[in-house]
C-alpha cells in the first residue's frame, strides 16, 4: 500500500506485482444537513383530525395610512375569498380516508413472499421478521391494494380495466393525503403537485366508466366511497378587488333603500289606529252637530264603527308583524348609535 500527496489531495494505491490498482480514498468529506433550529420549529398540533390539507393561507390586508381620508370613503369591507385545492378530500370526493377499507393484517407477509414454500419451515421468530409488522409503509399499501383491488378485477389477471386502475388511483390518493396530513404544519409540494394530477387521472378514467357502463360506475362509487362530482365548464372569472367593491357596494345601496323603505312603512302602519280613532271622533262630532242643526246626515254610526274596527285589526296586524319582524341583510349594517360619555367636573 502506497500513500501518495500531489497538490494537497491524497490519494491510495495498492502496489501488486509491480502493477498499480488505485483505492477508493479512506476518508471522503460529507456536509450532513443540520437540522432546524428551535426558533426554526413549527409547533406541531396533538390533535390532527382538523387539519385541512390544499388550504390556502388567508391573505391579511394592511391598511395604508391615508387611504381612509378619501372625499367618499369605502363603506364595504372586502375580504379576499379562500380557495381550497384540488387535493383537499371535499374537493376530490374521497370519503372516509383509508380506515374505510380496514386495516391490513400485519402477522401476513409482503406482497413479494406470498406463497413461498420456504416461509413454512421458517421458525416464529423468523417468520415475525419477515411479516409486515416489521416492513416498510409501501409493503402495506400493496398488500392493501391487492386486497382491494382483487375485489373489482373482472378475472384474476385484470390489470388493464378501469374499475381497477380507479381503485389503485383511489388507494393512491388517499395514502399521499394521509401523508399530507402527518406532516403537517410542513408542506411537501412535490406530494401535492403528485396528488393533484392522480385526482385529475381518476376523473376522466370516472367520466369514461360513466359513459360505458353506468351500472359498474355506481357501484364502484359505493364500493370505493367515491363521491363524484363533474367540474363545470365555465368561463373563468378573475376575482378583482374593485369591481368586488363595486358589486357590494350596490348591494348595500339596495339593501339601505329597503330598510328605510321598511323603516317608513313600519312608522306609518304604527300610526293608522290614532289616525283611526281620532277620525272616528271627529265623524262622532259632525254627526252630533248635524242633528242638533236639523240638517241632513251626511255621518252614519256604521261609517264611525268601521273606523274603529279598522283601528283594532291594523293594532292585531302590526302586533303579529312586530314578532317576525326581523331583517337579514347581507351587507347592510344598521348603525348603533354610541353613548356618549359626559365628564363633569
Amino acid at each position: 500500500i502506497f500513500l501518495q500527496s500531489a497538490g494537497g489531495k491524497s490519494s491510495v494505491a495498492l502496489f501488486l506485482n509491480n502493477q498499480r490498482f488505485p483505492v477508493l480514498p479512506a476518508l471522503v468529506q460529507v456536509r450532513f444537513k443540520q437540522s432546524r433550529r428551535p426558533h426554526e420549529k413549527l409547533p406541531i398540533p396533538e390533535d390532527k383530525s382538523n387539519v385541512i390539507i390544499g388550504k390556502v393561507k388567508k391573505v391579511t390586508y394592511t391598511p395604508t395610512p391615508g387611504v381612509s381620508d378619501k372625499q367618499y370613503p369605502i363603506l364595504m369591507k372586502w375580504n379576499k375569498p379562500q380557495r381550497i385545492q384540488t387535493v383537499n378530500p371535499s374537493i376530490s370526493g374521497d370519503i372516509g380516508g383509508l380506515e374505510y377499507f380496514g386495516e391490513v393484517d400485519l402477522s401476513q407477509p409482503p406482497v413479494e413472499l406470498a406463497g413461498a414454500p420456504s416461509l413454512e419451515k421458517l421458525d416464529e421468530v423468523a417468520s415475525e421478521i419477515l411479516s409486515l409488522e416489521f416492513a416498510r409503509s409501501a409493503d402495506v399499501m400493496n398488500k392493501l391494494k391487492q386486497t382491494v383491488g382483487d375485489s373489482v378485477k373482472r378475472h384474476p389477471l385484470d390489470k388493464s380495466s378501469l374499475e381497477y386502475k380507479i381503485t389503485i388511483l383511489t388507494l393512491r390518493i388517499r395514502n399521499f393525503q394521509r401523508m399530507l396530513v402527518e406532516c403537517y404544519p410542513y408542506k411537501n409540494q412535490s406530494l401535492k403537485h403528485d396528488l393533484t394530477f392522480k385526482i385529475a387521472l381518476r376523473r376522466s378514467y370516472l367520466e369514461r366508466l360513466r359513459e360505458q357502463d353506468y351500472k359498474k360506475y355506481e357501484w364502484l362509487l359505493e364500493r370505493l366511497n367515491i363521491f363524484y362530482k363533474p367540474v363545470p365548464h365555465y368561463d373563468h372569472n378573475e376575482i378583482s378587488r374593485k369591481a368586488s367593491i363595486e358589486r357590494l357596494t350596490d348591494i348595500w345601496c339596495d339593501e339601505l333603500k329597503k330598510h328605510r323603505l321598511d323603516g317608513l312603512r313600519r312608522k306609518l302602519e304604527s300610526e293608522q289606529p290614532h289616525f283611526l280613532r281620532s277620525k272616528a271622533e271627529k265623524l262622532r262630532f259632525i254627526m252630533n252637530e248635524e242633528k242638533e242643526l236639523g240638517l241632513e246626515q251626511t255621518v252614519t254610526e256604521a261609517e264611525i264603527e268601521e273606523c274603529l274596527k279598522r283601528a283594532e285589526q291594523v293594532e292585531k296586524r302590526n302586533a303579529a308583524k312586530a314578532d317576525e319582524m326581523a331583517e337579514n341583510f347581507l351587507v347592510y349594517e344598521e348603525e348603533k348609535e354610541e353613548e356618549q360619555q359626559v365628564f363633569i367636573r
